[in-house]
């Protein structure tokens, strides 16, 4: 798998402090994964060390490009926000 990041992520992901590491991790074996219907991109979320990492990408072929990642110690409040509106949709 390719990953690619858009400057948007790269900045976001050094004033943020996200490890590389995390992002791989996230990528390959999320523990959930949603789909963002008013997107059209795919968010996959992974617990890290009592927060969790939420990533923002697309997947063309082999090809993955990361729009935008956080860390998120509020993951419960956020997947509520987003799933009762019917923004996302759980995929795994």
């Amino acid at each position: 798998m390719i990953i690619r990041f858009s400057r948007h992520a790269l900045e976001k992901a050094r004033r943020r402090g996200v490890h590389i590491q995390h992002v791989r991790k996230t990528l390959g074996h999320p523990d959930v994964l949603y789909e963002d219907v008013e997107h059209n991109v795919m968010i996959a979320i992974k617990n890290v060390n009592e927060k969790s990492i939420i990533l923002v990408y697309k997947r063309d072929g082999g090809l993955v490009k990361v729009i935008t990642l956080y860390y998120t110690t509020k993951l419960d409040k956020l997947v509520e926000s987003k799933t009762v509106r019917g923004a996302w949709r759980k995929v795994k």
